[in-house]
C-alpha cells in the first residue's frame, strides 16, 4: 500500500508542476520578451479576450486554422501613459504538440516582432530563429501570408512553418477586434 501511495504522490507532484508552474513559465517568458523588445520602463497591462463565435468562425475559415482556445491572452504596452502596441499570445498545433508564440503589433496593426515562447516538438525548432520570424515584420491585418508563397520554409520544419504562419495571420485578423474591445473598456 505504501508503494502505491508513493507512486500516487509522485504523479500528483508531476501534475501540479504541469498545471501550475508551466503556465507561469510561459507568462514569465512572455513578459520578458515584451520588456526586452520595449525596454524595462514599459508598463504592461495584461488582458483576456473572449473571442466571439462569429469572429472566431470567420477568422478560422479565412486562415484555415482553428483557434486553440475560445480566448486569447494579450497585453497592452504603454510608455509615458501612451499605448505603444499590443502583444498577443496564442498556440498552434505543430506536428502533434502546441507551439506557443507571441506577436507584437504597433498601433497601425503591423507585426513588429514575434517570438516562439514554448516549442514542444522534437523537430522543427528552427522556427524559433529570429531571422526566420523577421519575415512577418510589416505584416498587416489584411495580409494573409502563406507558405511557401510569402514565407520561406525550413527543411525539416514544414509543419511548424505552416502552423506558425497561419497562427500569425490569425492573430493579425483578430487584432482589430481586440483593440475595439479594449477601447470599449472591456
Amino acid at each position: 500500500m505504501a508503494i502505491c501511495s508513493n507512486k500516487m504522490k509522485k504523479i500528483l507532484i508531476i501534475l501540479f508542476l504541469c498545471f501550475f508552474l508551466i503556465p507561469g513559465e510561459i507568462k514569465d517568458n512572455t513578459l520578458i520578451a515584451i520588456k526586452s523588445f520595449y525596454g524595462k520602463d514599459t508598463k504592461i497591462v495584461s488582458k483576456t479576450f473572449k473571442i466571439p463565435k462569429t469572429t472566431k468562425k470567420e477568422i478560422q475559415n479565412k486562415v484555415r486554422q482553428k483557434f486553440y482556445r475560445d480566448k486569447i491572452y494579450y497585453w497592452v504596452i504603454k510608455k509615458n501613459g501612451e499605448i505603444k502596441g499590443y502583444a498577443l499570445l496564442d498556440n498552434s498545433i505543430g506536428k502533434t504538440q502546441p507551439i506557443t508564440y507571441l506577436v507584437i503589433f504597433n498601433l497601425n496593426g503591423e507585426v513588429i516582432n514575434s517570438k516562439i515562447i514554448k516549442y514542444r516538438e522534437s523537430y522543427g525548432g528552427q522556427v524559433k530563429s529570429k531571422k526566420w520570424l523577421r519575415q512577418f515584420n510589416g505584416m498587416k491585418k489584411d495580409s494573409l501570408y502563406s507558405h511557401p508563397k510569402d514565407i520561406t520554409g525550413i527543411t525539416g520544419a514544414t509543419l511548424s512553418v505552416k502552423s506558425v504562419t497561419k497562427g500569425i495571420s490569425k492573430l493579425s485578423l483578430l487584432l482589430p477586434h481586440i483593440i475595439k474591445d479594449y477601447n470599449n473598456g472591456n
